[in-house]
């Protein structure tokens, strides 16, 4: 018999929307709690980083390595699956902020391409067909990837968000309408196979392309002395990779080290070349793996022991990092431990010059102290007010029993932001809590308030538990779009991109609010700015990398491109975040 191979491309409209950013959302759990029964995964392993067959949003080349992932699935039924999310996590399952990839709109992040093997026996022989299952984002989050049965083999592509890499670790989840099957966490050769066991088998050979052969990992070198480093006076913790001592210098973890510095951090890959970049006010410095020569703001040094991977780990030499941040390194072993001290270096300049007068900062008004009340037994009153002291009325505040689930009284603020509430005559205690809403341009947006004393209070004494009204921020996940693969651009990092927010009209609390100018980063569940006062704002960027003059970036709320536009802020998902959302796009050159 003999055997062909095709592809089929499912003909559903591509989805437009906005490409992904790093998740910063804590645990990677399932979206449902129970697991459906009949649903196995069988295997899910990472079989390399060197093909290049998904873009961000959609299922395009875009220039960049993706990672390619092989899932065996076994549905005793045919089995609807809502959607397919890939999270990067720790070696224990606990999302480390970088990067998710899904299937549709359920979360945030880039696109997770899906190919399902197919064989199809023929009159002529046996034929495989790759048929692409998601050629882009389904944007509804009720569209779901298909309905399936049997044993299954797909072939999943993550989009590369520069954080991909052969040391990370993996969850996958499958959502299907009874629950969730969620992945043990695997690495680069080390695949999750049936009862959720890990195996250091080599992964099958890949159907396109051929790897590029990846930087041998390094074995770690023989046990040193105990290593402790402190930084400022705060000793740091390496719970991953513990610091070593190789040919005379002290290497420890990148991330950690560069982190504690102050640094914003990347990875990057070009075929079998590896970076680990650090940035932070207009310091740069690179460190290539394996290599004697590092980049210090574009400027060549030479090192005495070079960055490498050991034990799947990206170890840098500490001092070397350190002194070119600014810092003084001090060392001291007697054989058994070592201790190194990172500090600020002293001042050695001349006479100083005379020292500027300080502008004064405006210092905001005191807030007003509240009335003073006496408790008085079975009774639980207070008042709520906002920023400025004014009385907030119609507040509903809740007094919740403690003893009894479920059970609790509701009281509504007067005129002058005071409620009381009668609590019965029972031998239990009353947690206070209280809710404010609010309507905005035709939507509602609901806060807790702030009480100044969070300890319930006994029935028998009564109490008094004053709230106000402290924040009402949102936050908006910033979506790059990258139109080129222009070597001669520097690599985009999200800490690069300036968004300015105009208020257009007031803002929810009624105050007329102030420009924001803030950089993009991590937020809870993804990527961009946070801390935003929700209002109706006029949004612009500037890529601003090092070494190259501001560019103004075309912006998106969803609709075309312009040079600015206007945002707004919607429910949260409930999947990532709390907190009220907004989305933009930038397009990146």
């Amino acid at each position: 018999m003999t055997k062909k191979r095709k592809t089929i491309i499912h003909s559903i409209a591509l989805s437009s929307v906005l490409a992904g950013v790093l998740t910063f959302g804590g645990i990677a759990a399932a979206f449902g709690e129970t697991v459906p029964t009949g649903v196995e995964i069988k295997e899910f392993s990472l079989l390399d980083t060197a093909t290049d067959v998904v873009g961000a949003a959609d299922f395009t080349p875009e220039g960049n390595k993706d990672g390619h992932f092989k899932l065996l699935l076994n549905l005793a039924n045919k089995t609807m699956i809502k959607s397919v999310v890939l999270r990067s996590t720790d070696d224990f399952g606990k999302d480390n902020y970088q990067g998710v990839w899904r299937t549709n709109r359920v979360t945030t992040g880039w696109l997770l391409g899906i190919v399902q093997d197919k064989t199809v026996v023929t009159p002529s022989g046996t034929t495989h067909e790759s048929e692409i299952i998601n050629p882009g984002f389904r944007k509804d989050v009720k569209d779901p990837v298909g309905e399936f049965a049997g044993n299954l083999t797909f072939d999943l592509y993550a989009s590369n968000n520069g954080t991909i890499k052969e040391t990370q670790s993996y969850v996958l989840e499958i959502e299907t309408p009874e629950g969730t099957v969620v992945s043990k966490p695997i690495k680069y050769k080390k695949p999750m196979t049936g009862g959720g066991t890990s195996s250091t088998s080599t992964p099958s050979p890949i159907p396109i392309p051929s790897p590029n052969p990846s930087t041998p990992p390094v074995p770690a070198p023989t046990q040193g002395p105990m290593i402790h480093v402190w930084l400022s006076g705060q000793e740091l913790q390496f719970e991953d990779a513990k610091p070593i001592i190789k040919d005379g210098s002290t290497l420890v973890p990148f991330r950690k080290l560069f982190e504690s510095l102050g640094f914003s951090v990347s990875w990057v890959e070009n075929g079998t070349t590896q970076k680990a970049i650090g940035t932070k006010n207009g310091l740069t410095i690179e460190l290539t793996m394996n290599s004697s020569t590092a980049k210090v703001n574009g400027k060549d040094v030479s090192l005495t022991i070079p960055a490498q991977i050991i034990d799947n780990h990206t170890m840098v030499p500490l001092r070397f990092v350190a002194e070119n941040s600014g810092y003084q390194v001090t060392y001291v072993s007697d054989g058994t431990t070592a201790t190194i001290r990172i500090e600020e270096s002293k001042d050695t300049s001349p006479t100083p010059g005379p020292t500027p007068v300080p502008v004064p900062t405006p210092v905001p008004a005191p807030i007003p102290d509240f009335p003073k009340e006496n408790a008085e037994p079975y009774l639980a009153k207070g008042y709520v007010r906002d920023m400025q002291g004014h009385p907030l009325p119609d507040i509903v505040v809740y007094a919740d029993n403690t003893l009894l689930y479920d059970s609790n009284i509701i009281g509504v603020t007067d005129e002058n932001g005071h409620y009381e509430i009668e609590l019965p005559q029972l031998a239990t205690s009353w947690s206070m809590s209280a809710d404010i809403t609010k309507s905005f341009n035709g939507k509602k947006y609901k806060f807790h308030l702030e009480s100044d004393n969070e300890v319930p209070l006994t029935g028998s004494k009564g109490g008094v538990r004053n709230f106000t009204w402290t924040n009402f921020n949102g936050q908006i996940y910033i979506y790059p779009f990258f139109t080129s693969s222009d070597d001669s651009m520097p690599e985009f990092d999200l800490s690069d991109l300036e968004v300015t927010l105009t208020p257009v009209g007031p803002l929810l609390d009624g105050s007329t609010g102030q420009t924001i100018i803030k950089r993009g980063g991590p937020v809870i569940g993804g990527g961009g700015i946070d801390e935003i006062p929700v209002g109706k704002y006029k949004a612009t960027a500037r890529w601003m990398p090092e070494g190259y003059a501001p560019m103004p970036l075309p912006i998106s709320n969803g609709g075309a491109y312009s040079n600015s536009v206007e945002v707004e802020f919607r429910e949260p998902n409930g999947v990532n975040t709390s907190k009220y959302l907004s989305e933009l796009e930038v397009k990146i050159p």
